[in-house]
């Protein structure tokens, strides 16, 4: 008995020191981020895709969508909205079709007999390098480790698991040449339009922006200060303006500015209580809330309200006086100029201090304005609008929120679809230009279809968690 205790006794004792050595024995990071390597590896080697000639597997897509899922998580967040799974699915559909467009492209550029110079190879290899080093430095500057080594093994692996690899990165940059290369040659392959599909295109486009401008004033004003698009339909009730913009000291602006916006608080304030005075009187008895304020009480706040209007309004002139006479000098010799006849587009360019007054095209077509114009300062429209005659200029400046403003009456637009003689040849450039994109749309997807590309996006599982999100 005393010799089988003692054996139980002994086991015990070396059954605690193995216990207890658990806890003394700590985990060799570097192991264990070996061990992690190893599993992200084999988790990104899983097949996402399969084509006519090779497959598409899980490190070759995943910077694209963690791309995605960052820049629009962050669109949704700031906007109080979070990314669905149906949301997070389409990114992941996008990014391996991002990849696979890539695969067509380079079959693309084979098949047509292109190649790369050793100089492009050169530089190419040398951009992902640059590439890589500074994605791994941002990396290593944000690892964990207690030492130099445990930090730079981590910011390997955090690279690699968001898709910084080397490989990957420069067979990217590589796709990005063909597709440069690729692009100048199928729009190259179309170098004119007939007159009769220009007209085509010219009568389809009318119908377009008279559907998207009709009602859509901001859209319309937008693309005539833009220029981007050549407007084939113009709205009614329009006329083109130019002005020239003085700005006078900030505090001095601010001044009108504060004085105004006192009045339209107070006037909205008074509208706001007569809307309430109304639903009390319209109120039966014996619906009436008994928290409700009396209509007696209501009253007495708008006849308040009133009374002080007046003394907010003496304020805004006060401040519009002394806004005027602190550039005073400035507009004497503005209008004196103007008097003497004088361009007035010379006048802008040495007086003004708007720069779309100074850019293309509204420095020469001016600013489309009219009645219901939405896209300026109401000062500004009101002014503009109060022209009676093309050539008439502000008999005194206006004074918005801006500046102050002596507007010319340029001209009155026609309104409906522009002559096509007038917008032919900007017209036929845009076309052109359009026609060539649509081709090159036209023939990505067919190289694209031409893969037979077969995706299991089931296949393309995440933890976001361990990526920070």
């Amino acid at each position: 008995m005393k010799h089988t205790l003692a054996r139980l006794t002994g086991m015990l004792l070396v059954l605690c020191l193995v216990l207890s050595g658990c806890n003394l024995i700590a985990i060799d990071p570097i192991m264990q981020m070996d061990e992690d390597m190893k599993a992200l590896k084999e988790d990104y080697a899983t097949v996402l895709a399969t084509y006519d000639g090779g497959e598409l597997k899980k490190e070759e897509v995943i910077a694209n969508f963690l791309y995605m899922y960052s820049y629009y998580g962050s669109m949704y967040s700031m906007m109080g909205y979070m990314l669905d799974d149906a949301l997070i699915d389409s990114f992941k559909e996008n990014a391996i079709e991002v990849i696979l467009q890539n695969r067509a492209i380079e079959r693309e550029f084979e098949a047509r007999g292109l190649s790369l110079t050793e100089e492009q190879k050169a530089s190419l290899k040398e951009e992902m390098e640059a590439t890589w080093q500074e994605a791994y430095e941002y990396y290593l500057m944000n690892a964990e480790g207690e030492t130099e080594e445990e930090r730079a093994k981590r910011a390997e692996l955090n690279m690699y698991r968001d898709g910084y690899i080397k490989e990957h990165i420069e067979r990217e940059l590589t796709d990005a040449v063909m597709h440069e290369t690729l692009t100048e040659s199928v729009r190259g392959e179309i170098t004119d339009i007939s007159e009769e599909d220009l007209k085509a295109a010219y009568e389809e486009r009318v119908i377009e922006d008279e559907d998207a401008y009709n009602y859509d004033y901001a859209s319309f004003e937008g693309a005539m200060m833009d220029g981007l698009v050549v407007v084939t339909w113009m709205p009614e009730g329009y006329r083109t303006v130019k002005h020239i913009l003085v700005i006078p000291e900030a505090d001095v602006l601010d001044a009108v500015n504060d004085a105004r916006e006192a009045v339209e608080d107070a006037e909205m304030n008074i509208a706001d209580l007569e809307e309430e005075l109304a639903a009390v009187n319209d109120d039966d008895a014996e619906d009436a809330d008994e928290e409700a304020r009396s209509a007696e009480e209501i009253q007495a706040d708008i006849d308040a309200a009133n009374a002080e209007l007046p003394a907010l309004k003496t304020a805004v002139e006060a401040a519009e006086s002394a806004c005027l006479a602190s550039v005073q000098d400035k507009l004497d010799e503005i209008y004196a100029a103007i008097d003497a006849g004088e361009d007035f587009n010379d006048l802008i360019a040495q007086y003004g201090e708007d720069p779309g007054m100074q850019n293309e095209p509204t420095m020469s077509r001016g600013y489309y304005v009219s009645a219901d114009s939405e896209s300026w300062d109401p000062e500004f429209t009101k002014g503009a609008m109060l022209l009676e005659n093309v050539g008439d200029v502000s008999e005194t400046p206006v004074i918005g929120a801006s500046g102050l403003h002596i507007i010319r009456y340029e001209s009155d637009v026609v309104p409906g679809a522009v002559p096509y003689e007038e917008i032919r040849d900007a017209l036929y450039t845009e076309t052109l230009e359009r026609t060539r994109d649509d081709r090159l749309n036209e023939m990505l997807v067919e190289w694209t279809d031409a893969l037979n590309a077969k995706v299991d996006v089931s296949k393309f599982t995440l933890d976001l968690s361990q990526y920070g999100y």
